[in-house]
């Protein structure tokens, strides 16, 4: 999604032709509408992702485990230098999945009241009369900035990370800048930037790679653009049904 004002295509005979994308903005996308698109997740490479697996059809040539891909494009950047993102909506929905996550996919809850029917197994994890495991999970929708502009994405945030999640949450309840009228107040979470890096983490039953979040500061007055188009993302995400394939997958 990023502002082209005019790009330059090279030929094969080296002449270049001037383009003016900007003239037919939007052109072919005419009948496209939400239900047509996905949006694209954030995930880290683990240790035995299909992406980091040579012989694995989903590999990413190039990425290493600790890098950050997006999902849609796969596109990767390095973990340890990690990315820009402006946060626009969130929101918590607990998942139901068949026996060791092999039955796939069984239901979405937006009520956290599904707790109240699970017991803790011996891996703390949520488990329903019926055996399914219920996981909590905290979806941060972010625009990815870059060079060359900004992407619309989210990342999903389960088990060790969900503390990562509170942890952002609170960083961005806590902030307050002076009004006009002098008055203390929280601003939109659009307001600010975050760098998302990934962290070496392990226990007990293992090790993995795992999210860091920093904040950048506020969005500088040549940024009005980018907190318009967070905002307008935030509106249409905050507008949409849930609809978990488009999450969890």
């Amino acid at each position: 999604m990023a502002e082209e004002k005019l790009a330059k295509e090279e030929k094969k005979d080296g002449a270049t032709l001037a383009v003016d994308f900007m003239s037919d903005a939007g052109a072919g996308l005419e009948n496209v509408t939400q239900e047509d698109l996905v949006i694209p997740r954030l995930k880290l490479v683990q240790a035995l992702s299909p992406q980091a697996q040579k012989h694995d059809g989903a590999h990413i040539p190039g990425i290493s485990v600790g890098d950050i891909f997006n999902t849609v494009s796969n596109e990767f950047w390095a973990g340890e230098e990690g990315i820009t993102v402006i946060p626009v909506s969130y929101r918590r929905v607990f998942l139901e999945w068949g026996p060791e996550r092999g039955g796939g996919l069984i239901a979405t809850y937006e009520d956290p009241s599904i707790l109240q029917q699970t017991t803790k197994n011996e891996r703390y994890q949520d488990i329903l009369p019926n055996g399914n495991t219920i996981q909590t999970t905290a979806n941060h929708y972010v625009l990815q900035v870059g060079k060359e502009g900004y992407t619309p994405v989210m990342l999903a945030m389960t088990g060790t990370q969900l503390k990562k999640s509170k942890r952002w949450n609170s960083m961005m309840a806590s902030l307050k800048i002076k009004g006009s009228d002098g008055s203390m107040f929280t601003p939109a979470t659009y307001s600010h930037k975050y760098k998302l890096t990934a962290v070496p983490e392990s226990n007990d039953s293992g090790s993995w790679f795992g999210w860091n979040v920093t904040n950048l500061g506020m969005l500088q007055e040549e940024e009005a653009d980018l907190y318009s188009s967070a905002k307008e993302f935030g509106s249409t995400v905050n507008a949409l049904s849930y609809k978990p394939q488009e999450e969890v997958a």
